[in-house]
């Protein structure tokens, strides 16, 4: 009996082992079918790639330089107002004093 069980383990071993030793064959047939078509679609989008890569590189450019032009007029205006604050503050409180005299008695 114990000989029938091992036999029957072997069996289904052998068996496991030939069905996946047939999709790894069926694997290989499929890649070397498609192989052509991979490299056929590849030659095709690779001028695409690089023209993907180019633009990618020229957005970036134009993007830093953007980004460089913005700093500029950031510290150009912030130096233009910041000596201006004080000024600022005096109009707000000469503002506020003269309305505030300007207010009707209450009757």
């Amino acid at each position: 009996m114990m000989g029938l069980a091992l036999f029957a383990g072997v069996m289904a071993a052998a068996a496991t082992a030939f069905v996946v030793v047939m999709f790894l064959l069926l694997q290989a047939v499929l890649w070397l079918v498609l192989l052509p078509f991979r490299l056929v679609f590849w030659a095709l989008a690779l001028p695409l790639l690089l023209v993907k890569l180019v633009l990618g590189v020229v957005a970036g450019v134009l993007f830093f330089i953007s980004l460089a032009i913005g700093g500029v007029l950031a510290a150009i205006s912030l130096a233009v107002v910041v000596p201006l604050l004080p000024l600022a503050l005096l109009v707000l409180v000469t503002w506020a004093l003269v309305r505030l005299m300007k207010r009707p008695a209450a009757a």
